[in-house]
This record gives C-alpha cells, sequence and structure tokens, in this order.
C-alpha cells in the first residue's frame, strides 16, 4: 500500500492493519506510526495518546516504550483529563515494574497515577492503579499495605461483579477479582496468616467456574494451592498443582510467577529426598534469575539449597559461586528491600557467608598447590586414558545405533497413548477425548509437525479444540508435555529418511534440523541425543560407515 493512500484511511482502519500483530512485533510500528502522525496532523490528542499506548504495545525496545510513555503523558497533561492522565502515568509504571524490573521507579508512577484517578467516577481505572500499587509494594516486602490496597480492590471487583455487565466487561472485573484474591493470599502468606491465606486460595478455586476464560489466574490459584499443601506436608499433592500452574504460567510467559514456581517444585522434591529432580528445578531458578533478573526474598532460599547440595558434595567451585549469588542477592535486596535489611543481616547470616567465603578461598589455594604436583601425573594418564575412551565410545557408539535400528523396525506409528485405569475420573467427556485422539493420529499421518513453530494453543486451534483439552489428553492419555510430543514426532521422522535416502546423509546440521521442522541447530542436536542416544553426527558417520561395507 502507497503512503499516499494511507493519508486517506480512517483511524479504524489504519488500527485494523496493525491488531493482528502479537505483542512486541516491531511490523506493526510502519502502521501504529502512521496512526500517530494523523492524530498529529489532525490535533486529535485523545487519538494521539491510544497511538502512543499502542506504540509502547507492539514496539520491543523497552527504552522506546519509555519514550513513548513520556510522550502519552505530555499529550494527556495538554488533554487535561484525569482518567487519562492517570491511565498513561500507569502505563509508564508498568513498563518500569514488567520489562524494566525497577520497582521503586514504578512506585513513582503509580502514586501519580494514583493522585490523578482521586477525583474521577470511573472505579475501574481507581482500582486497576490500586491493584498495581498493591503489586509494588508487596515485592518491595510492604506485605501490611499491599494487602490493604488488596483487599479494596477485591470488594470493589466482587461489587461490579453482581451488576448486570457486558460480557467483555464482566471478564475484565472476573480478572481482576481472581487476581486481587491471589495476590491478597501470599501478602498473607508473607505475614504468616496461613488461615486466611488458605481461605482465599480455596474461595478462588471454587468460584472460577470457566478456567478456559481465565487460565492465567488459574495458574495463580494453583499455585497458591500447591503451597497450601505444601506447607501442610502433603508433598505429592503439592507437586500435581505446583506442575499445573508450571505448565500453564510458561504458556502464557509469565517468567516471573514462573521462576518463584520451578523454586518450589525443587524444595518440593529437595524434601522428597529426590534430589536430582529437586537440583534440576533449583538450576532453572538461577538460570531464570540470570536471564530475567527477578529476585524477591521469598526466592533467596533457592541458593542455600544449592549452597547445601555443594557442601554435601564437596563441590568448593560451587560452594563459591553460590555464595556469591546469595551476597549478591542480599545487595539487591537490601536496595530493593529497606524494610528488610536488618532481617537479611542477621536472619540470613550475611557475615558467617563472608566469612565462609574466605575460607573456601584459602582451601582453593592450598587445592591448586596440590593440583601442580599432581598436573605431571594426571597427563601421563590422560594419554593413555584418551586412546581407551576412544575405543569406548566407540562401542558405546555401535551399541545405541544398532538398538536404535532395532527400535525404528518394530516401532508402530510415532507416538502411542497409555491405557487409563476404567477408575479414572476423566477431566473431559469420552467424545473430546477421542476426537483429540483422531485429530492426533492425522497429525502424525500428514506430517503436520513439520510445520516451524507450532505451539500448544496453535495445535489446539488447529483441532478445533482449547489448549487445556489437548494438553490434558498428552499429559494424561500419552504420558508426555506437548514439547516432548513434537519433539519425538520430529526426531523420529528425520531419522527414518537418513535411514531410508542416503541422499540426506551429505546434507549439514542446520539443513536436517530444518527439513524436521526446527530452526535451532543446536536444539536439534540435543533432542536427538536425547531421542536417539547419540549425535546425529554420530549417526551419520556410522550410518555411512555401514553403506560403505555393505
Amino acid at each position: 500500500m502507497m503512503a499516499q493512500d494511507l493519508e486517506k484511511l480512517t483511524y479504524k482502519t489504519i488500527s485494523d492493519l496493525y491488531e493482528g500483530y502479537p505483542e512486541n512485533d516491531e511490523r506493526a510500528m510502519v502502521f501504529v506510526n502512521r496512526y500517530i502522525e494523523k492524530a498529529k496532523r489532525e490535533r486529535c490528542l485523545n487519538k494521539q495518546i491510544i497511538g502512543y499506548e499502542e506504540a509502547i504495545f507492539y514496539t520491543k525496545n523497552v527504552n522506546r516504550k519509555l519514550s513513548y510513555a513520556d510522550s502519552a503523558i505530555s499529550v494527556a497533561l495538554q488533554a487535561k483529563v484525569p482518567d487519562v492522565i492517570s491511565r498513561s502515568y500507569l502505563g509508564k509504571g508498568i513498563i518500569y515494574y514488567y520489562n524494566k524490573r525497577q520497582y521503586k521507579k514504578a512506585l513513582e508512577q503509580y502514586l501519580k497515577a494514583y493522585q490523578w484517578s482521586q477525583n474521577s467516577d470511573n472505579g475501574y481505572q481507581k482500582n486497576k492503579v490500586v491493584y498495581h500499587l498493591g503489586m509494588v509494594k508487596s515485592y518491595l516486602g510492604d506485605y501490611e499495605e499491599a494487602s490493604r490496597h488488596f483487599r479494596n480492590t477485591t470488594r470493589y471487583f466482587e461489587e461490579r461483579l453482581k451488576e448486570n455487565l457486558s460480557p467483555n466487561t464482566r471478564l475484565n472485573n472476573e480478572a481482576g477479582y481472581f487476581n486481587s484474591i491471589y495476590r491478597l493470599s501470599t501478602c498473607y502468606r508473607n505475614l504468616g496468616l496461613y488461615g486466611q491465606e488458605d481461605s482465599l486460595v480455596d474461595m478462588g478455586l471454587q468460584k472460577l467456574e470457566n478456567i478456559n476464560n481465565h487460565l492465567l489466574e488459574y495458574g495463580y490459584l494453583q499455585t497458591g494451592k500447591g503451597l497450601q499443601l505444601l506447607r501442610k506436608g502433603d508433598k505429592n499433592e503439592a507437586l500435581k498443582h505446583l506442575k499445573l500452574s508450571r505448565d500453564i504460567l510458561l504458556n502464557n510467559q509469565d517468567y516471573g510467577s514462573l521462576t518463584m514456581v520451578y523454586y518450589y517444585l525443587g524444595k518440593a522434591y529437595w524434601l522428597q529426598e529426590n534430589r536430582t529432580e529437586s537440583l534440576c528445578y533449583l538450576n532453572k531458578v538461577d538460570s531464570m534469575i540470570h536471564k530475567f533478573h527477578f529476585i524477591s526474598p521469598e526466592i533467596r532460599s533457592n541458593y542455600q539449597y544449592l549452597l547445601d547440595d555443594a557442601k554435601q558434595n564437596g563441590n568448593v567451585d560451587g560452594q563459591l559461586y553460590y555464595i556469591d549469588q546469595l551476597l549478591k542477592m542480599d545487595s539487591i535486596l537490601i536496595a530493593d528491600f529497606p524494610m528488610m535489611a536488618s532481617k537479611i543481616y542477621h536472619e540470613y547470616d550475611r557475615i558467617p557467608l563472608l566469612q565462609d567465603k574466605q575460607l573456601l578461598k584459602k582451601k582453593n589455594h592450598n587445592i591448586n598447590l596440590l593440583n601442580i604436583a599432581a598436573a605431571v601425573t594426571i597427563t601421563i594418564m590422560f594419554f593413555i586414558l584418551l586412546a581407551y575412551r576412544r575405543r569406548m565410545k566407540k562401542k558405546r557408539i555401535d551399541i545405541k545405533y544398532y538398538e536404535l535400528l532395532e527400535r525404528m523396525r518394530n516401532q508402530d506409528g510415532f507416538v502411542g497413548a497409555v491405557p487409563i485405569p476404567s477408575s479414572k475420573k476423566e477431566h473431559f467427556s469420552p467424545e473430546v477425548i477421542e476426537d483429540i485422539k483422531v485429530k492426533l493420529k492425522n497429525f502424525e499421518e500428514q506430517k503436520q509437525f513439520l510445520t516451524k513453530n507450532l505451539t500448544l494453543p496453535k495445535v489446539a486451534k488447529m483441532f478445533g479444540r482449547n489448549h487445556s483439552q489437548l494438553s490434558y489428553v498428552l499429559n494424561e492419555h500419552l504420558k508426555m508435555s506437548f514439547t516432548q510430543y513434537l519433539k519425538i514426532l520430529r526426531i523420529k521422522y528425520i531419522t527414518n529418511i537418513l535411514l531410508e535416502d542416503k541422499n540426506y546423509l551429505k546434507y549439514n546440521i542446520h539443513v536436517l534440523a530444518d527439513q524436521c521442522g526446527m530452526s535451532n541447530r543446536q536444539s536439534f542436536s540435543a533432542h536427538f541425543l536425547e531421542i536417539n542416544g547419540m549425535r546425529p553426527t554420530e549417526f551419520i558417520k556410522k550410518r555411512l560407515k555401514e553403506i560403505e561395507e555393505i
């Protein structure tokens, strides 16, 4: 479409051009900028603000989001409409909270939004601001004040739900209600008011009738239920609820909440003395903290568990690393949580951590001297072991290769369902479950799994079902997640091709990954190893040698 044609379009027509794009998709900005330019040219302040808000949603760069937020505030102040000004300050605060993880700056913007909302008749806008004030105060450790905010928003949204509302308005107010009672329950947990916490979580799960309309809120409440059961010592049931929450939060990309769920999964497995599973989740928390910079007092103990494991295994490097992480976390918590500074110094034993770090460094120095003396011996042994390992590796690859060939010969289809006991109560009707199974079979036979960028919601939509139903059938009847299911189909498909068509043995790993619907060669190699027990390069080398010998 030519630029001059865009000039003639209405605001509605331009917005239709970008509304199909997902959040943070810069491609939409071509049309959003046209929307803003039209609003500026026509001096329509309200439309300018809408344009800047859309720009915040679609632009990926966080600093540009803040720039657009400042523009929205500037125009809102010109418009002199308190509701709009409040909404603009709230939008900037949300960027600081969710994108920048700068909580004090978020609080400053929320307080400005709150001041402008005081003379407003828009109860929803007022309580939305109050809710976000509760969120940031809860994060900053002021649980008493945060709980007061969440009690207010809970009462407001509960009263609104008694009114005759339009479907969209009702959904928004239901979301506000369920989010408020969950956040209030977390405040009560941190205040040690466990009876009130449990009552709110149970009430929320009881009242949340339409799970599909509020799947994220359902995931939050499942987290609350899991923590309730974990506190009461029922670790097995707690794990069920926490895993359900994990899957929902992962699908919705709520990584902050997911980090906390990973921590409690690690804790639950630790209490079950399942150290392998526990460390898997505890290390995921460490990874999430580094990637998303999400830190809270609640997950500080994650590093204490990892430190204890390193001590038990005599892992000096690990101990030094986890002590450093604890000290870094404490420094951030002291800066962000002034109310907790004394607790960190005393209850969290910050000074002993520093002493342990010095002792470990000294021990490491002595160990290094011994290592130098042992280095000569190790070098001699290395060449002996190298030849041995090469022979053992060849033997291992041979065994894995022939085991794989045997499995491929005996396979019937790709993935089979696991029988469900007749006594087990299904969450969905037999017709729904059987329909999904049939569509899964067609999905495999028609090789639809080769399509790139497939997600659980996309495939569910292809089936004419919601992703909760598809996820249930995969987890309960096939005993695997959607990700594992897709991985198995793709790897078995490409393995079959490599066995049947020797031309494919000449392709590089990137091309093979692309052939089976994967865009990342590292992931492809790792998945191939996981499913087949050997890397694709090892398989290809063995297959080529086998063909030469025929």
